[in-house]
């Protein structure tokens, strides 16, 4: 058995994703691939450079990834539109150059040097502005990840590229895990409107593609503070998924 499972990355606490992985590891589930986009690259990547310090790693740079992706912090439309800032950011122009340089700073402190064709079990998305369509990311680990984790609110497109979850919300997969987080937001001012539309076509697509899918778990996000629990989240829908294909 071939599974591909597929994460999205749309907020930050996609990071917790290394629950699942902790999970499939103890159950032996290794004839896995992992599709990912977005803020879920990360911890996946982590985990497969060494299982061993991912999760120290990812504790460590928590609080540093709330600050850096401050709108990216929020899974809830409502807590996201009541920054002041968020209609300002989507409508100005970021300076491309200062821009990357903070992404790639982010990256440089956190992510290790490797080449992806040598991690047979993973594969990380991006979404290519200039071909317009989604892209399996090849060579330099950092460069990659500063091209997945690209959210617009907060960062301007790196080299053309952007997060992948922005665009369409999660890769294909037989298997999807996904954070469901709140998208419930009376509409009152033009931020509200904005940020309706702009999720609202993202939101459809991951709709169509959980319904395509073997095997899908949600994780509510009631508290979206705590990295350790966010984890837990993950882990216990990683033991659902090993019950769920053992009983084949």
């Amino acid at each position: 058995m071939n599974l591909k499972i597929s994460l999205g990355g749309d907020v930050v606490q996609y990071l917790g994703a290394i629950g699942l992985l902790k999970a499939l590891d103890e159950a032996g589930l290794n004839d896995i691939e992992i599709h990912c986009s977005g803020f879920s690259c990360i911890p996946t990547l982590l985990w497969f450079y060494n299982k061993n310090s991912a999760y120290n790693v990812i504790s460590k740079m928590w609080e540093e990834t709330l600050k850096t992706f401050p709108n990216a912090s929020k899974p809830s439309l409502k807590e996201l539109s009541k920054s002041l800032l968020v209609l300002l950011k989507m409508q100005k122009r970021l300076d491309p150059s200062a821009s990357k340089e903070k992404i790639l700073q982010f990256v440089d402190k956190w992510i290790p040097e490797q080449k992806l064709e040598d991690i047979a079990n993973l594969r990380i998305y991006a979404y290519n502005l200039t071909e317009s369509k989604e892209e399996i990311l090849s060579g330099n680990s950092k460069e990659a990840i500063a091209k997945a984790i690209a959210y617009p609110i907060d960062f301007s497109p790196v080299d053309s590229y952007i997060s992948l979850s922005w665009v369409v919300g999660i890769p294909d997969g037989d298997v999807i895990i996904y954070l469901d987080w709140d998208k419930d937001i009376q509409p009152q001012k033009a931020t509200d409107y904005l940020l309706i539309s702009t999720f609202a076509r993202s939101f459809e697509l991951t709709k169509q593609k959980k319904s395509k899918a073997k095997f899908c778990s949600e994780i509510n996000l009631k508290s979206f503070a705590d990295i350790s629990s966010i984890s837990k989240r993950f882990y216990d829908s990683g033991r659902q998924l090993v019950s769920l294909v053992t009983q084949k």
